[in-house]
């Protein structure tokens, strides 16, 4: 008996319910034959993508190279895929908790160019003063007070790991301005 005589005996009847506790011998399902174009779009549905991400996506989904192309190329010329407004938006968006460090990092990592995250950041203020303030209060301690040397380095261990400069933090920890 060869494989695909033993996979079709293992899948049963269609309309039977699996057997559970025992492997169903089914292959993988073949690429769903959805056009591309229509996967793309759907996948717009539920959140923006970079062209890095859609290309990534729709790679996963075994369309060929050139199929993907095809639909990149059409997502980009009807503005579906914007990765310089996609920049702005998520500037905007995280401004108000996240470090320029990291929204530079998180857009770096989502293959967004780096003059398209420039002018972003430069378009929209980020307070990272104000941000680690409110962090620190959060946290139960008030900017400028002392603290005990392992509280201050733990605290400021906590607050570099989120993408804060040393400098930034140990301005607001030691009572400096805060915007």
């Amino acid at each position: 008996m060869d494989d695909r005589e033993q996979d079709e005996m293992c899948q049963g009847d269609p309309g039977q319910a699996p057997n559970r506790g025992q492997p169903s011998g089914r292959r993988r399902k073949p690429r769903n034959q959805k056009p591309v174009r229509d996967c793309a779009l759907t996948l717009l549905e539920y959140r923006d993508r970079t062209e890095q991400e859609m290309r990534r996506k729709l790679t996963e989904r075994e369309y060929s190279p050139r199929e993907v192309e095809e639909a990149i190329a059409f997502l980009a010329e009807y503005h579906y895929l914007d990765d310089e407004g996609y920049a702005r938006r998520y500037v905007r968006t995280h401004s108000g908790r996240k470090s320029i460090r990291r929204l530079r990092a998180e857009l770096e990592q989502k293959g967004i160019s780096r003059d398209y995250i420039d002018s972003a950041l430069e378009e929209t203020a980020v307070d990272e003063d104000f941000q680690i303030a409110c962090w620190i209060r959060k946290k139960g301690y008030v900017p400028g007070e002392y603290l005990e040397q392992g509280q201050y380095r733990k605290l400021a261990a906590s607050l570099g790991r989120r993408g804060y400069s040393f400098d930034a933090i140990r301005r607001v920890m030691d009572g400096g301005e805060i915007g």
